[in-house]
């Protein structure tokens, strides 16, 4: 695990070393671009757990969901989204960006994070409403904002990695911008495997970092209706390069349980404290 992080802090100190003019860097602290393999994985309690443990180790953290769709039209409460769930575990509710029109922590951010009513793709929201696809330099810049006062960003994809957002570009294409290495989240499940294996390969395609693979235990460990569980992690190892972690059933939900199971991960561990 140890020589894979050095391989990801390489991986951020190449991409800052690309030939780029000072107004094309996004320059963010250390962080995490979390995904997964599809939708209701359990990526929300992964960036949950993740930023409510950094902060009971002391880290001022910026959890943020720039594209999220299935969002309420008007006045939306925080346990009906993830945006609000995520700033409210970072301790800074002030990044959730509510709404279009509104401002995003004080600043020029207004309208500037991606949100839709439709719960499906980006792409799917265009081309149902004729609304426009996210765009990806404007999301960057709004992180970029929202980040500058923290010592870690961790930044929440929406749905798997390939979700299309307009005719070319996915949820890849975000987490290349922005040169985070990836937390790639998965169920620990039938399934998973072919999942897995096809999500680290298409962030190796596009030369992003798999951080790790993070297993979510979605049912209770008592559950032996699928017999595949015990061996999922066993066979990924064997396969991938990246750590294959283990975030154990949570079935209470809050942001200091979900911080315990962060921990038990060793989540925290792969934003090391010499980076910050």
């Amino acid at each position: 695990m140890v020589r894979h992080l050095i391989e990801c802090i390489a991986f951020e100190a190449e991409v800052w070393a690309r030939p780029m003019s000072d107004s094309d860097i996004i320059r963010l602290p250390p962080g995490l671009f979390i995904s997964a393999t599809g939708t209701g994985v359990g990526k929300t309690f992964v960036t949950r757990g993740l930023a409510s443990a950094l902060r009971r180790s002391g880290r001022t953290v910026a959890a943020l969901k720039p594209i999220e769709t299935g969002f309420p039209d008007a006045n939306p409460t925080p346990e009906l989204t993830d945006a609000h769930q995520l700033a409210a575990a970072a301790g800074q509710p002030g990044t959730a960006a509510p709404q279009p029109g509104s401002v995003l922590d004080g600043s020029d951010l207004e309208g500037a994070f991606y949100r839709a009513a439709m719960p499906a793709a980006p792409r799917a929201v265009s081309l149902a409403t004729g609304a426009g696809a996210p765009d990806i330099e404007r999301l960057g810049r709004a992180i970029e904002r929202a980040a500058r006062q923290v010592s870690v960003v961790l930044v929440e994809g929406a749905g798997g990695l390939l979700v299309p957002l307009d005719r070319e570009r996915t949820i890849a294409d975000l987490a290349v911008r922005l040169g985070l290495p990836v937390l790639l989240v998965a169920p620990n499940a039938l399934g998973v495997l072919s999942h897995a294996l096809t999500a680290c390969e298409s962030a190796a395609r596009r030369e992003l970092c798999v951080a790790a693979l993070v297993l979510t235990e979605l049912t209770p460990p008592d559950d032996d209706r699928d017999p595949s569980r015990p061996h999922n992690a066993a066979i990924l190892r064997e396969r991938l390069a990246c750590p294959v972690l283990s975030f154990p059933f949570c079935p209470d939900a809050t942001d200091e349980a979900l911080a315990d199971a962060a921990f038990s991960a060793q989540l925290p561990s792969l934003i090391p404290h010499a980076l910050s």
